[in-house]
């Protein structure tokens, strides 16, 4: 396990701190979510902030708890996350860059959903929107890259893949990730208690479903 204790920046009201790798931010993360101090609390790629109220505790004693729950994220950091299946559709319908991306990959086009089901990956951050979902594996992949030129919409649910990272889009939005599939599942929903869909830490397996599959899925979510 890599030191937890790295840099931090300590702000008015926010404590930055820098870490070496996205293991240690999601053990930060679980270490932090236990403690009552934090207003909030923001994982990202390779970093972790957290808010607390200045009123009830100082900058100072806010940064010594920082050091010492970094310090008890090495006894958490084994614990298991959930794993949660997400269903997919990949095709061309709903995949306009499947051909691009297999293509990319050195793979037959109709062997791109077995390939992608096959890998296992975790949710990195939330980002970009309410519940977007940047995901990543830690299997090698071909460097894919996005696209020349960003979509003006890209349609909620969209499964997108640049290499080792994937992402899925929680709100019909622009973007630049080669699309490869949909999923019906919505990933963000403000009228729930926890209205992500997915959070960091948890491990996901995409399944394939056939567009049939797809549509009737919608139709059953929109009534």
């Amino acid at each position: 396990m890599t030191d937890l204790r790295t840099a931090i920046h300590i702000c008015d009201d926010w404590i930055d701190i820098q870490l070496p790798d996205q293991e240690t931010v999601i053990a930060a993360q679980m270490a932090f979510a236990a403690n009552h101090h934090w207003t909030e609390i923001v994982p990202a790629l390779g970093s972790i902030a957290v808010q607390f109220d200045p009123a009830v505790v100082s900058p100072e004693e806010a940064a010594n708890i920082v050091r010492d729950q970094l310090d008890h994220a090495r006894s958490t950091s084994d614990t298991s996350q959930s794993t949660i299946n997400i269903p997919v559709c990949y095709d061309r319908k709903l995949a306009p860059d499947l051909d691009h991306v297999a293509d990319r990959l050195g793979i037959a086009p109709e062997t791109l959903p077995s390939w992608h089901t096959s890998r296992a990956q975790y949710v990195a951050m939330l980002g970009f929107m309410p519940g977007f979902a940047y995901l990543d594996s830690e299997e090698e992949c071909p460097a894919i890259g996005r696209l020349s030129s960003p979509r003006q919409l890209v349609k909620a649910g969209s499964v997108g893949i640049i290499g080792r990272q994937s992402c899925i889009y929680s709100f019909d939005s622009p973007g630049g990730w080669p699309i490869i599939g949909r999923t019906p599942l919505r990933l963000f929903d403000p009228a729930k208690e926890q209205p992500a869909l997915l959070s960091p830490g948890q491990t996901v397996r995409f399944e394939s479903i056939s567009l049939a599959e797809f549509e009737n899925w919608t139709r059953a979510k929109d009534q």
